[in-house]
Order: structure tokens, then sequence, then C-alpha cells
């Protein structure tokens, strides 16, 4: 895994890439979580450059080893900064055409990325996604809170660094002591970050609020190509409930609920998650007349029912294939 500096819009900008003996399909573009970083997708980079495709991961902006942006305005719907500042990447790194995956805030990102320029997206992978429902855990809405941007940079011991890193998986014996490791390095610096991300979209009492998520849903309609939403089943951060909201914005997805997995599905349960990623990537070429026209602010999304779920055993990965005749969101 190499890693390197880049400049992108004037900041520095950490990625980390598995590059393929064999380059025969676009890059994956991976963003990570919430006070995460590049590696959180170390265990499944080097299967994604061994399936023929560049596997990049990024340190978004203030996370990481990237440098913090100024008077970001983060997901406004207007003038955003994460959806142009993943094809300012992109256009830094040479490329075109990319798969794009995310998750939690990275799946946040990944969307308004798709929805911003769904011509230069081949496939959108939403892991536990954020921000596409109003719910979020209540430990996060703490953090928009009076004060808590001073309270958050107090460095946390390694045992609290635990504790909160442990609540992301069903099994905490499954966290690698790598993540551990860098979970201290990385965690204290972006904690500001993280917390000023965090107010730009989320208030205490209501989650998610409705003038930063519904002018983005309203876009749904923008990207009509392949998409993937997986969700470990044991979720305490973003509940698997909130895959209805999810597959309400893109009722073409495929669903993949992981058992037995928490919020880091591709630390917790990588080889699930790549057994549902690889043979989508082999199937995602964009449909002919996939919506590419301008979003205009009060379009309206068509409602949508959830159907039935599977059932499974105990270990198996439940299966929600893309449903015929599901409506897709208008855009108006």
């Amino acid at each position: 895994m190499d890693a390197r500096t880049i400049r992108v819009g004037g900041l520095r900008v950490r990625v980390v890439e598995v590059a393929p003996r064999r380059e025969r399909d676009d890059p994956v573009f991976m963003i990570h979580g919430l006070g995460g970083w590049a590696e959180n997708w170390r265990e499944i980079m080097p299967a994604v450059a061994d399936s023929g495709r560049r596997a990049i991961a990024v340190d978004l902006p203030g996370f990481g080893e990237s440098e913090r942006p100024r008077r970001s305005r983060y997901f406004d719907p207007e003038k955003p900064f994460y959806a142009p500042f993943v094809f300012d990447t992109l256009d830094a790194l040479g490329i075109e055409h990319t798969h794009v995956a995310g998750h939690s805030l990275g799946g946040a990102v990944a969307y308004t990325a798709a929805m911003w320029r769904p011509d230069r997206v081949r496939s959108l992978t939403l892991a536990a996604p954020g921000g596409l429902g109003r719910e979020i855990a209540r430990e996060l809405r703490i953090l928009t809170l009076p004060g808590m941007g001073l309270l958050a940079r107090i460095r946390r011991s390694e045992r609290v660094t635990r504790q909160v890193l442990y609540s992301c998986f069903h099994d905490p014996a499954r966290c690698p002591e790598p993540v551990v490791a860098e979970a201290i390095r990385y965690g204290a610096p972006a904690a500001p970050e993280m917390v000023r991300a965090l107010r730009s979209a989320v208030t205490f009492r209501g989650g998610v609020r409705d003038e930063v998520r519904l002018p983005w849903i309203a876009r749904a309609g923008r990207y009509g190509g392949p998409a993937l939403i997986l969700w470990g089943r044991e979720d305490r951060i973003l509940p698997v409930s909130l895959v209805d909201e999810a597959r309400r914005m893109a009722p073409q997805a495929e669903v993949r609920i992981i058992p037995s997995c928490g919020h880091l599905v591709m630390v917790e349960r990588p080889r699930e998650m790549l057994d549902a990623l690889l043979p989508f990537l082999d199937r995602a070429v964009r449909p002919p007349g996939a919506q590419t026209e301008a979003w205009s602010p009060g379009a309206q999304t068509e409602a949508w029912s959830p159907g039935a779920q599977t059932e499974t055993r105990s270990g198996e990965v439940e299966h929600l294939g893309a449903r015929e005749g599901s409506p897709r969101p208008s855009v108006g």
C-alpha cells in the first residue's frame, strides 16, 4: 500500500493506493466515515487491486493526515465542499471516471458526489451511509452541543479510544490492533473537524437537518447507474432500519445486509463485503440514458414503500436485489 500527499484545492491531501498488476477497469475511489482515515479500507484494497482495478482511499480534509479546510460548507445544497472535492481529487490523480465507495459520512459524500457529477461515476457503493435519514446515534448528536468543539480537543486515553472504536463493531475481538493504533494516532487531531462536519448538518434534537438532507434527496434521480448498499445488521451507530431510506434514494440498488456485523463493515466483515462488492463491480455498466440533467430547487421525491425483508441462516449475507418497477424519485 503506497501513500502520498497531493494538492487539492490548495489543501494537502493524503491518498493511499494499491495498484493492480494489470489494470482492466476504472479505479475504485474509497471514502472513509466520520473520524476515520484512508486505511479503514485496508482489508479490502488488495482484493480490489487483484481484480484489476486501482484501489484508492483518501483522507478527507481534516481527517487522517489531510489538511483541515477553512470555512467549508460541507453539504451545502448550492455550494457544497465535499462533492466537488471528490472530483478535484480525481482530477489531481488524472482519473476521469471511477467507481465510488463511501462508508458512513463517506457514504453521504459519495452520494452527493454522484448527484453532483453523475457522468463521472461508474458505480456507487454505500456502506451504512449517513445523512439519507434523520436518525443518527445520540453519541454523535451530543457532539453538536455548545462547547464540544473545545472538549473534543482533549486527547483521549487509550481505554476511552478503544471503547469508542469498539462501539463500531458487533464483535470487538474482530477489531485489528493496527486500527486501534491508528485511532489513537488520528482520533484527537481529527476531533475538531468531526465536530464541525457534524454541526454543518446535524442538530442534537432533530438529527440530520431537513434543510441539508432534503435538497440532496430531491436530486436522487440524477444518478441512474449501478448502486450497491451494504449494512451491518447489528450496526449501533446507524441502525439497519435506515436501509429503507437509502433504498428509496436508489431504487435500482442491490442491497446486502451482513449478519454479525456492526458499523465498520469493511473492517469487521471484509470477506462478506468483497463477496458482494467484486461481482457488483464486474456487473457495473452504466445503463443507456442515465439521467444527468440539472437539478432545480424544490424538487420532490415520490413515495416509496419498502418490501418484505429476507431471512437467512446465521453467518449468511442477506440479499435484496433491485426490485422491478420500483419508483424512481422524480426531479422537478
